[in-house]
């Protein structure tokens, strides 16, 4: 059942929040010294340091506005800093994710010179895709080095604004608002015109309204109309779709017409249908000041 009205009592929010932030912190930090330890950062991992990392800085701009004014900005550069480093990881993994699907091509790929050619390409790929991997490593030990996430976790212990349950209530109503305001418009200009940058930014903004959802609940507080299976799975087919749009752009000119690329692209077109259909059945957001009866409104 939606829970509105009254903040939670007491500081039972913010202390829910920062225990779920721990949680996150905790998550992180497990996966980071693992994949530091590691001498291939397997894609598993990651996965999810990439979502965790992404979850961590989406709390820590809600964390920022309930701890002293004196501290708010801290908190922030240090969310901009997961931010960073969650975009950097991001990176690798749709490298990954580009060899899988590239590589899966080339199986069902009858032997010839096309075979040939496509596995010199693939062979390219990976190595590139090495490169940034070691890259990537150390940049993460440098953060780790530096200290981010003991700074992360000295954040989370700062001393509260004393009215942070009821500021806590204010934040999360107003990122709601805001994040659902982004999805809407995003979605207009997605639905007039489907381009790949625009399907790629309504699927951020759904994704940041999910992980604002998430920590609604965490902190008690509820929320009003959450993310619908429809807009999840939504988002889960925009993030294959984002998948083909990076593996099919990665191809080159010369291998444009090969069977792998040509799946690929056969693959794109009867999912971008489905993203097609689902912009067009899914109407406004309900806004946060509206009830129930508003969800069947169109955009």
């Amino acid at each position: 059942m939606v829970r509105r009205g009254r903040p939670p009592a007491g500081a039972r929010g913010p202390t829910r929040l920062r225990g779920e932030l721990l949680r996150s912190l905790d998550r992180v930090t497990v996966e980071l010294d693992r994949g530091l330890r590691d001498s291939v950062l397997p894609p598993e991992l990651l996965h999810e340091l990439h979502r965790e990392l992404r979850r961590l800085a989406s709390g820590f701009v809600v964390w920022a506005r309930l701890v002293a004014a004196s501290d708010g900005p801290g908190v922030v550069e240090l969310a901009r800093r997961l931010r960073r480093l969650a975009r950097l990881v991001g990176r690798v993994r749709d490298h990954d994710v580009t060899a899988a699907l590239l590589g899966r091509g080339l199986r069902r790929t009858t032997r010839g010179p096309e075979v040939d050619r496509w596995r010199g390409f693939l062979g390219r790929l990976r190595e590139d895709a090495h490169t940034d991997r070691e890259l990537l490593r150390a940049f993460l030990t440098s953060e780790r080095q530096a200290g981010i996430l003991e700074r992360s976790r000295a954040a989370l212990a700062l001393t509260l604004r004393s009215d942070a349950a009821r500021g806590l209530h204010h934040v999360l109503g107003e990122e709601r608002r805001r994040r659902q305001g982004r999805v809407r418009r995003a979605h207009r200009k997605a639905r007039r015109r489907p381009s790949v940058e625009r399907l790629h930014r309504l699927r951020i903004r759904i994704r940041q309204w999910r992980h604002l959802a998430s920590l609604e609940v965490a902190a008690g507080t509820g929320t009003i109309h959450p993310p619908t299976a429809a807009w999840r799975l939504l988002q889960a087919r925009l993030g294959r779709l984002h998948d083909l749009d990076v593996a099919i752009s990665s191809v080159p000119e010369a291998l444009a017409e090969a069977a792998p690329s040509r799946r690929l692209r056969d693959e794109r077109r009867e999912l971008r249908r489905l993203v097609r259909s689902a912009l067009e059945r899914l109407g406004r957001l309900p806004s946060p000041m509206q009830g129930p009866s508003a969800a069947g409104a169109s955009v």
